[in-house]
């Protein structure tokens, strides 16, 4: 096998106590039709074999890094881009792995002027079943949709190594959604996601992924009662189904709105394969078959210091971001704005 000298792409893979069991994603990444890279595995002070496993790898194009004990891949994200040369890289978590395409397909859009670059994916169970793939509401990108959407897991995405100068890294906050903080900077930042709608990346969807039982660390206040008893009405009202019915109703037709007044803007982009008809039909199955598909039935209530705010709970690190999607949700929606309104106006008049 030759040294490659000069990678087209530094690949990092942050991992911790995974043993024998990454050796699939290490092999997906072997057997990509692009031969130059170099994979930066970093190891977030592992304490079982998978040191050796990787070290056990005799192709010089696979790379272990040992770092301290972060317990959260931002850290050995960071670690990983900081060692990387390439003019450009991509991530694998260590439970994913890459169909052989992966790589070419990504640098297809990077080294064509991409700052950011994310392709479809497949995402499975831990006994390989497939459970979803990425439908063309996923292969839209704009910065508002970036905004409110944790899109594009990581072992999706590829971008020029100089970005993370740029924004300012992942963040090392233990509050899970990392990579939608990093992409939510870099769109505020100017970076714009390019995409492909080939399915490359697979992911595994296990039943201890960190984002599973994570707790909402910020919110959006989208009213305000009198008591805990008025707030437990309203939750109550749109509970039932002719509310729900109704508030379901005006979601899709600002959902849809929303998007149609996107596709003219200048970083509105989407992937090729995208067509109008098939987002409206994406956005229309969204609706109708989600448990809790619209802003109003998420919510949930807290005391402040004289009244009870009614909350959209948001899993966003910081509260830079959370204000950032109330201004979105205020623009874009008002009509559930209104509706929780009028429901408010019934409760407190009741």
């Amino acid at each position: 096998m030759p040294v490659y000298r000069s990678a087209r792409i530094d690949i990092v893979c942050p991992t911790f106590n995974r043993s024998s069991a990454i050796r699939s994603t290490i092999d997906s990444v072997l057997a990509q039709t692009v031969e130059d890279w170099t994979l930066l595995v970093v190891s977030d002070g592992s304490t079982d074999d998978t040191d050796d496993i990787v070290r056990g790898y005799r192709d010089p194009r696979v790379r272990l890094l040992r770092v301290g004990r972060y317990g959260h891949p931002g850290g050995p994200r960071n670690m990983g881009v900081a060692a990387a040369t390439a003019p450009f890289v991509a991530y694998i978590d260590h439970d994913d792995r890459w169909l052989p395409t992966h790589l070419a397909v990504l640098l297809d859009l990077l080294e064509g002027g991409s700052a950011l670059a994310a392709t479809g994916c497949v995402r499975v169970n831990e006994a390989g079943k497939e459970l979803d793939r990425s439908g063309f509401v996923d292969l839209i990108w704009h910065p508002e949709v970036q905004t409110i959407n944790a899109m594009f897991e990581p072992s999706r995405v590829g971008h020029m190594r100089t970005l993370l100068a740029d924004v300012g890294g992942w963040t090392t906050t233990h509050a899970g959604y990392e990579d939608w903080d990093l992409w939510f900077r870099s769109a505020r930042y100017g970076h714009d996601f390019n995409i492909s709608a080939a399915h490359t990346a697979v992911l595994t969807m296990g039943s201890d992924t960190r984002r599973n039982g994570l707790r909402a660390a910020q919110a959006v206040v989208m009213g305000y009662v009198d008591s805990s008893a008025a707030a437990e009405l309203v939750l109550h009202a749109i509970s039932s189904d002719a509310h729900r019915t109704a508030a379901r109703a005006s979601y899709l037709v600002e959902i849809l709105s929303w998007y149609a007044s996107l596709v003219d803007t200048s970083r509105f982009r989407a992937a090729a394969e995208v067509v109008p008809d098939l987002v409206e039909t994406d956005l229309r199955r969204y609706v109708a078959t989600h448990e809790k598909p619209c802003l109003l039935e998420e919510l949930s209530f807290a005391r402040t210091s004289e009244r009870w705010a009614l909350l959209l709970p948001l899993w966003c690190t910081t509260g830079e971001h959370a204000h950032a999607i109330g201004c979105v949700l205020r623009d874009r929606f008002p009509g559930q704005y209104a509706y929780l309104a009028e429901l408010i106006g019934q409760t407190q008049t009741g």
